[in-house]
């Protein structure tokens, strides 16, 4: 396999690490290195072309963040000198934890100071107005879920993000029933508010499921 850097045209406004007592965003990502990141859709467009439409995806998740207005971060995987490697543009990163999905997840959400979001970087469709909403909704509920039409979730919003590690056991990642166990793990007591349903893209069959329904974007 050929592992080729894509380098990432991605302009972003400055953003600080969020304090205490403020929302942190994060958006959890790969870099964009072609034979390492969306291998299902590369078996139809090849690696380049796979990684090429990840990076625009990931440029677009973040302008959609910016525009939110709230300070975010991109968690980047393997590490943000990955991410560094492929950018000659200073973007707000740090490094994803260690471990499988949930394991990441929860890591992540125990580093937070405060109520948190964690957003893919893969939802075409995702907006500042989504994320507006998510960001009003952490506040009033323990917790947030954008569902995606997979049966897993593209967004996940905590109120108190210690509580994390309790979401994501025994959770059959990438499947149809990603969602339905992760809310088997929620506590009887928590309160949960739900999002808009939205398309990721894993597979070329979604990117042809996306343009059927709505005319294509040009970003």
């Amino acid at each position: 396999m050929t592992i080729r850097a894509i380098r990432m045209p991605i302009t972003t406004a400055k953003s600080s690490p969020s304090k205490r007592g403020r929302l942190s965003l994060l958006i959890f990502a790969k870099a964009p290195i072609a034979g390492a990141v969306k291998t299902r859709l590369a078996r139809d467009l090849g690696f380049v072309a796979a990684a090429a439409w990840y990076r625009r995806s990931l440029a677009r998740t973040a302008g959609v963040a910016e525009r939110s207005g709230i300070p975010f971060r991109i968690a980047g995987a393997p590490s943000a000198a990955s991410f560094r490697s492929v950018s000659s543009r200073a973007l707000p990163l740090c490094d994803q934890p260690a471990g499988d999905l949930g394991q990441r997840l929860s890591g992540a959400a125990r580093r937070a100071p405060s109520a948190i979001i964690i957003v893919g970087s893969d939802i075409p469709d995702l907006s500042s107005d989504i994320l507006k909403r998510a960001q009003a909704d952490v506040m009033r509920f323990d917790l947030v879920l954008g569902p995606a039409r997979d049966g897993g979730y593209y967004l996940i919003g905590l109120k108190t993000p210690a509580h994390a590690f309790r979401l994501f056991r025994s959770v059959r990642w990438s499947t149809p029933h990603t969602m339905a166990d992760t809310l088997a793990n929620v506590p009887k007591h928590w309160r949960i508010g739900f999002l808009p349903m939205l398309r990721d893209v894993d597979c070329v069959d979604d990117l042809k499921s996306r343009r059927a329904n709505r005319p294509p974007m040009h970003w």
